[in-house]
């Protein structure tokens, strides 16, 4: 990260500011929300988290199809699934441990669960 850049280019109706007029922007950490490449590295830094919760072999078997999901997941929004409480609460832990890595914010203290038992 310390050698990453960047400048900034002011467009308005008179004229486009020249990058050397301008000044040179250090980038101390993460990635700038506009960056064209965010959504693929954000892609690409869940592979390891992925492969982990691939790992635990905790996923939900759907009914139907018999098909395994262990987790679901869409850009930066995560879902975990679990048969019980005790293998949500090891794939919580496996995020937290992947997260802090990477130095990652999670964002668990924004989540939610819901546990769904069917009467018999």
């Amino acid at each position: 990260m310390s050698y990453w850049k960047t400048s900034m280019r002011l467009h308005t109706e008179v004229k486009i500011t020249e990058t050397e007029d301008l000044e040179i922007l250090e980038i101390q950490h993460g990635i700038f929300h506009a960056d064209s490449l965010l959504p693929l590295l954000v892609s690409i830094s869940f592979i390891p988290l992925t492969k982990q919760l691939n790992k635990l072999n905790t996923e939900y078997k759907e009914h139907t199809t018999n098909t395994k999901i262990p987790h679901l997941l869409n850009m930066d929004n995560l879902k975990l699934i679990g048969k019980t409480e005790e293998e949500l609460q090891k794939q919580v832990q496996v995020v937290r441990n992947c997260s802090d890595d990477i130095h990652m914010e999670s964002g668990l203290h924004r989540c939610a669960k819901i546990v769904l038992k069917r009467e018999n």
